[in-house]
């Protein structure tokens, strides 16, 4: 029975995603929640990496010298990054700098998609990771399984807003539905095959960081210096944090 929990908590974790995507279908004006978006998005990030990730990776390689760990971990986070670079190759080309012309208009659509279709990717591999954690915990003790699905729940919500802001859902429908399961997908794979090396995870978080410093800094960073002045950007940052200082808390 605490198998069946595990694997619904993973569901329902991942569902956040979908909980923030009506939020954003229902925004009234698009380009001024976009703006809200992309700041939270980008708090959101900074946080999953620098305080869950990162102590996430040094947990996992504690058995291994520092060297070792470091030489590891640097060149998975590179793979990842890599590995998002060469997308570029494949989703259209994209701009960062925009002027209120059809033409550049049409340029900075370009962007949202890209940035949303890159960001789908990397969260579908951290939310497997997730539902490792998430199915992991619940089946020793599912009092601490709900705090973690609440709390990866709370950084799905602002990253579900933002997906769904970016991209044309219609036209996306897989990769959403990917999104919207991945947690249940590392749930299940853990039910499966049961325990997994630290080692694998600790690549795959490598990877996951790499994945997600490409998007935080080369992508949603330099959209959020056209905007920083303005109003919503400035709340999508105060309410990106405050999940963030929520989420330590639970």
């Amino acid at each position: 029975m605490d198998k069946i929990y595990g694997i619904l908590l993973t569901l329902i974790a991942g569902l956040f995603f979908l909980v923030g995507g009506l939020i954003a279908l229902k925004a009234n004006n698009k380009d001024k929640f976009n703006h809200f978006s992309v700041a939270m998005a980008f708090i959101i990030m900074i946080g999953l990496i620098s305080l869950d990730l990162i102590p996430e990776i040094i947990e996992l390689f504690h058995d291994y010298s520092l060297s070792n760990s470091l030489i590891i971990i640097t060149i998975f986070v590179l793979v990842g990054f890599l590995i998002l670079k060469g997308l570029d190759v494949l989703v259209p080309h994209h701009y960062h700098k925009h002027k209120d012309n059809e033409k550049n208009k049409k340029e900075h659509i370009e962007h949202e998609h890209h940035v949303g279709t890159i960001t789908i990717l990397s969260l579908i591999l951290h939310n497997i990771l997730e539902g490792f954690a998430i199915f992991g915990m619940a089946i020793n003790d599912f009092k601490v399984g709900i705090l973690i699905a609440v709390s990866v729940g709370l950084h799905n919500v602002p990253l579900g807003m933002h997906i769904f802001s970016t991209l044309n859902i219609k036209e996306n429908k897989k990769q959403t539905f990917l999104l919207a399961i991945s947690s249940l997908i590392g749930g299940i794979i853990f039910l499966i095959v049961g325990n997994i090396s630290n080692l694998i995870i600790g690549i795959i978080t490598a990877i996951t960081i790499g994945m997600l410093i490409y998007i935080s800094l080369w992508e949603l960073l330099p959209e959020l210096k056209t905007t920083i002045k303005k109003k919503e950007s400035l709340i999508g940052l105060g309410i990106g944090l405050l999940i963030i200082l929520i989420s330590l808390f639970i």
